[in-house]
Formats: C-alpha cells, structure tokens, sequence
C-alpha cells in the first residue's frame, strides 16, 4: 500500500524517515470481525464491516494504529450533507488520534494567519470566499501529514428511504416508536432514520479503533439530531449502548459527546471542519453527476481541491468513500466510490506502507 505527501527534494534519509514513521501508524493486521456472528445487527453496519473486509482483501484498506504514540482519547467528528437538498444524504466521519492533533492545530495557526482566515470556519457554504479557496490546499495537506485518522464518507441515495428494514415509510415510523419505548426521546421518522445512521457508524468506528483504556469523544455538527440539548442527550445515550452492544467488554473510562458551541477552539472546529467539507463536496459532486448529460461539467470552486484530496491516502490520515443505493432488482447495492484524477501530479513522493 502506498500513502503519498508531496514532493518538494525530498532525500532518500527523509523518505526513509516519512516511511518508518507512516508504519509507526498504521494497524497491521486489523481485526474486522467486529460483528460476531451471534450478535444482532442492522444492515448499515453488516455493509461497513462487508466494504471494509473486501477493501482489505484488496489491499486497499489502510487504518490507523490509534493507540499508536501514547495517544490516550479516540475522538470523532461527523457532519452530513443533502438534508435539504440534491440526490443524496453524505455522512462523514473523521476518526482520530486526538491527543496526537497538536501539531495540526499548530500548523493550522499558522494557515489562518498566512491566508488570513481568522476566526472563520472552514465551511463548504463558504467556499466562494478567495482567502478560503487559496487557503484549502494548504489545510487539505495539512490533514494528510499531521491528523492520525481515518475518514470514513457513507453516501446513501435518497431513493433508499431506510437502511434499516423495508424500504417504506413505516419503517421510519416504526424505528421513532421504538426509539420512544426505549426511552430515548421523541424523534420526527426521518430524524429517527438520520440518528440511527450516524450513532450506529459512530458505535461501529468505536468498537473497530478503539482499545480498552482509552477515552472516547464524539462530536457531530449542529443539526437535526442535536437540535436540542435533551436530544443531543438521548443521542449520547444510543451512541453508549450502541458501543456496548458491538464492543461488549471493552472498557472504556471516559466516554462522551459534544456539538460545536461558540468559544469551541479553532483547533476542533478544523477537525470538525473535514468532515463539513467531505461531507458537501460528495454529495454536490454527485447530485451535479446525476444531473448532467457530460462527463465534463462543473463544480463549486473549492469543492474540486476537495475531490482530489480524496483520491489518494495521506501520509498519517487513511480515507474510504461508500456509496449505498438501490439495486437493480431490488435491495441495496453497495461499493466503494473511489476518485481518481485525471492526471497524475508530477510533484509526489509515494511512501510504502506494509499493512
């Protein structure tokens, strides 16, 4: 397997360097048996555990080794796109080192000071800023050389009105009353679909990365399943019963969750941000796809320099790109979403990782 940063003289003492410090990051030999076969499980994550198994036989599946430098917290950062509106629902989530982020957050000082960015978030809604646009390339590689993560983007087309049982409107009704008799909060249908998603990817990230002893920290945009503080509340609730359910044993000490607030620190909201602008960027890739009758049509400035990033692994920070719709005879139909680009760069020192 092969992780790319970019080139700039490196010598054949610093490749060697980048190469021994990219192994001293990865988890060789991962265990992908989360879902044993006694366990209950919903489709979603039979389908996580199915792509990355076949990822993995292809030698395609890099993740992160997250005990790896004495990093003590595994923290998660999601943000989702298409609620209101294109073709599809994307989920992104950024599972990372966090004690192992500092030389990021630093890094990114000096960014938002080079690009004068300020206090300003990073955010896909924001992309038609300059500053923003010139600043973009600078933090996507940032985040492949210094974040020890893995970013997982789940794209489910909207034809797909459920993932969890009969594709039909009651199935969300049902899942609301179910969630309401557990004692987990009222929930709209499609709110109730929406958590399930997100807390079950989560749960199913935690119990594949992280060990026993550390801590774990889950923080999603501020949306529809954290639109209130007892909702943010019923969500943590799931998402620990959700781990305890794949993750039986694991001990865990400290286990909670967060939305963004006003003073949170840049250095989360960047993290944070990863996830924001994966999660739009796909999902405004797709949906202009579908609508158009080229292959050469055009996308928001911004959101390309995002595209691209995907298509390769970074030198600390692993990504994977799922897409689940309906299959030609019915049922659900999956695969990996790999970007490729067109033309290869000149500018890249591949690194070989043996994983």
């Amino acid at each position: 397997m092969q992780e790319t940063v970019g080139n700039e003289g490196l010598s054949t003492a610093q490749v060697r360097f980048l190469t021994e410090f990219a192994s001293s990051l990865v988890w060789n030999k991962p265990d992908l048996e989360i879902l044993k076969p006694d366990l209950e499980c919903n489709e979603l994550v039979k389908i996580l555990q199915d792509m990355m198994q076949k990822s993995d036989r292809r030698g395609r599946l890099i993740l992160p080794n997250l005990a790896a430098h004495g990093n003590e917290t595994v923290a998660i950062f999601s943000d989702y796109a298409g609620e209101s509106s294109g073709d599809f629902h994307t989920y992104s989530f950024l599972t990372c080192g966090y004690n192992t982020c500092g030389s990021f957050i630093r890094k990114m000082k000096e960014i938002r000071a080079g690009w004068h960015l300020g206090d300003k978030e990073i955010a896909f809604k924001d992309f038609s800023m300059g500053q923003m646009q010139r600043a973009l390339p600078d933090y996507l590689s940032a985040a492949d050389m210094l974040v020890h993560g893995f970013l997982l983007t789940i794209v489910i087309d909207k034809k797909l009105l459920t993932v969890f049982g009969a594709n039909e409107k009651k199935t969300r009704a049902d899942l609301s009353k179910t969630l309401h008799a557990a004692g987990l909060g009222t929930w709209k249908p499609e709110s109730a679909e929406k958590l399930l998603r997100v807390v079950h990817t989560v749960s199913f990230l935690v119990a594949l990365l992280a060990r026993s002893g550390q801590k774990v920290f889950w923080m999603s945009d501020n949306d529809t399943i954290c639109a209130n503080e007892a909702l943010h509340r019923h969500a943590l609730d799931l998402f620990q019963r959700a781990v305890e359910h794949y993750a039986p044993g694991r001990h865990l000490p400290v286990f909670g969750g967060g939305a963004p607030f006003k003073d949170s620190s840049l250095g989360i909201t960047d993290l944070l941000s990863l996830a924001d602008i994966t999660a739009s960027s796909v999902e405004h890739y797709l949906t202009r796809k579908n609508a158009s009758d080229t292959v050469d049509f055009e996308v928001k400035a911004g959101s390309h320099s995002v595209l691209q990033w995907l298509a390769h692994d970074g030198l600390s920070l692993s990504k994977m790109t799922l897409i689940v719709r309906p299959g030609a005879e019915g049922g659900i139909e999956t695969a990996n979403l790999e970007f490729k680009l067109t033309d290869e760069p000149e500018n890249v020192t591949a690194i070989p990782v043996v994983i």
